[in-house]
C-alpha cells in the first residue's frame, strides 16, 4: 500500500480520515513531504526560533524569536471564546429555529449551533490568526517556521478549528469537549507546546506582538 492509500485509510496526525480526505492529494503530499511539525524538521532557510518564555529571548540566537503560548493564557483565551461563540451559535439557534417546526428541529437546532460557532472561529482565525479572547490575551495562531505574520490557510484552520468550533456551541457537548480540551491543556505539547489540532494544521500559537530582543 502506498503513502497516500495509507493516509486516505488512517487520517494524519489524528486528523480523522474523512477529513483528511476533504483537504485533497495536495495537502497528503505536503503532509508526508515532512512538513508535519511532530518530526520537528526545519524547512531550508527557516531561521525562526521559539522559547518557552520572556526569559530566554535575550539568549536565543534565531530571527526572529517567538515566544510560545502558555497554558494557562491558551485556557484562559479558550474559555473567553467558548462565551462569545456560544452567542454566534445562540444566532444560529434562533435562525434555526424560526424556519423550521417539529421533527426538523431536531436536525436544525444543532445544525444551527454548529454552524454559528464556525461562522466565529473560521474566519478569524484564518485571515487574523486570532480570536477575540486570543487577542485579550495577546496570542496569535501561525505557521509553523514561519516569522509569526503568517496565519493558517483556510484548509489548515478547517483542519484545527472544526471539531472544537462546532461542538464547544452546543449545549452538553461543550462540557465534554470543554474537560477534554482541559485534559490535553495540561499534558506535555512536546517541543512546540502544540495541541493534536496544532500538529494536524502545522500551526503554533506564540504571544503576540513579538517580544522584542534587548540589541544592547
Amino acid at each position: 500500500m502506498n503513502d497516500i492509500a495509507a493516509v486516505n485509510r488512517e487520517g494524519v496526525e489524528g486528523v480523522p480520515s474523512m477529513v483528511a480526505r476533504a483537504m485533497g492529494r495536495e495537502w497528503y503530499r505536503e503532509q508526508l513531504a515532512g512538513m508535519d511539525p511532530v518530526r520537528g524538521i526545519r524547512p531550508p532557510g527557516a531561521s525562526v526560533e521559539y522559547v518557552d518564555d520572556v526569559g530566554a529571548v535575550a539568549a536565543a540566537t534565531g530571527s526572529p524569536v517567538l515566544v510560545l503560548a502558555s497554558n494557562g493564557r491558551r485556557i484562559a483565551a479558550r474559555l473567553v471564546d467558548t462565551v462569545i461563540a456560544s452567542v454566534f451559535a445562540c444566532l444560529g439557534f434562533m435562525a434555526a429555529a424560526a424556519s423550521s417546526d417539529g421533527a426538523a428541529l431536531i436536525v436544525l437546532v444543532p445544525l444551527g449551533f454548529a454552524a454559528g460557532g464556525l461562522a466565529y472561529f473560521l474566519p478569524l482565525v484564518h485571515l487574523w490568526g486570532a480570536t477575540v479572547g486570543k487577542r485579550i490575551l495577546g496570542l496569535r495562531v501561525v505557521r509553523l517556521w514561519s516569522d509569526g505574520t503568517l496565519p493558517p490557510s483556510w484548509k489548515d484552520t478547517f483542519v484545527r478549528e472544526f471539531d472544537r468550533a462546532a461542538f464547544m456551541c452546543i449545549p452538553g457537548l461543550n462540557l465534554l469537549v470543554g474537560a477534554i480540551m482541559l485534559a490535553q491543556m495540561a499534558k506535555d505539547r512536546g517541543t512546540y507546546h502544540q495541541s493534536k489540532y496544532d500538529r494536524a494544521a502545522r500551526t503554533v500559537v506564540v504571544r503576540w506582538p513579538a517580544v522584542e530582543r534587548d540589541q544592547g
